[in-house]
């Protein structure tokens, strides 16, 4: 069913009442309300555009998660994704997950961090499908493009590894990478600096062993899982290059 784009200013008075929810999600007070509303002035964010996926009380958001729900914002006619910090959440703010964020950056991982306060995070709007959708949409579509995209994901993964951050959540892929014509990793919420880091071994069991598309990727790319998980442990014992590099051999991949 094709969405009714909604445009929300956050100028409006009164204020508008699913703006409130928004800001507020999902426990509105008034005092909450004017704070973050002042935050968002301060980010010279004009208007939101009620559009996506994920879908709360009959409001289209591009995502939400425990801890934040994703909307596209506007500022100056340019788009960006805007992460709220939900008023449940046991995180106190949002500044140490924009800054690990900001880092990742550097490495070509992430959308970019536009800016972000104590409870947003203004950054790259990525259109594009997450993981499940891309294969369920694609998987008739070329498997060399397939292939490009899991060996860029996997990199990533790599990079990460080896600058000692682990993003916490990749042991379930679904939400947390949105696939255009590259992979492209997002939320960085569980983010750390300080504990082992497991990005690329989590991602690839996600894959090609335990996940929900683990057959197919089997299939298509001919796995000897017990060759495999052999590769993995070896990484996971050293993160170097060359066992890197001879995981993406066995996976027939290449960057």
């Amino acid at each position: 069913m094709e969405q009714n784009h909604i445009y929300l200013r956050l100028n409006s008075e009164p204020p508008n009442p699913i703006l409130k929810k928004i800001l507020c999600y999902p426990h509105f007070t008034d005092n909450i309300f004017s704070e973050r509303l002042d935050e968002l002035q301060s980010l010279q964010i004009d208007y939101f555009e009620l559009q996506g996926p994920t879908i709360i009380d009959g409001i289209h958001l591009l995502g939400k998660g425990t801890r934040g729900i994703v909307v596209k914002a506007y500022s100056n006619n340019s788009s960006f994704a805007l992460k709220i910090r939900r008023t449940d959440s046991p995180r106190l703010d949002l500044i140490n997950e924009a800054k690990i964020q900001n880092i990742v950056n550097q490495f070509g991982i992430a959308p970019k961090i536009l800016n972000f306060t104590k409870n947003f995070i203004s950054m790259e709007f990525i259109d594009g499908f997450i993981l499940n959708d891309y294969i369920h949409k694609f998987q008739n579509n070329l498997v060399s493009d397939l292939r490009h995209i899991i060996a860029d994901l996997l990199y990533q993964c790599f990079i990460l590894d080896i600058n000692g951050i682990d993003h916490g959540e990749l042991s379930n892929l679904k939400k947390h990478v949105i696939i255009t014509d590259y992979a492209h990793i997002i939320d960085f919420d569980s983010a750390s600096q300080t504990r082992k880091v497991s990005n690329l071994t989590s991602s690839a069991q996600y894959l090609f062993i335990g996940g929900p598309f683990s057959s197919y990727f089997q299939k298509i790319f001919s796995i000897d899982v017990n060759l495999l998980k052999t590769m993995l442990k070896n990484y996971k014992f050293n993160q170097n290059y060359d066992n890197f590099n001879n995981i993406l051999e066995i996976l027939d991949l290449h960057l």
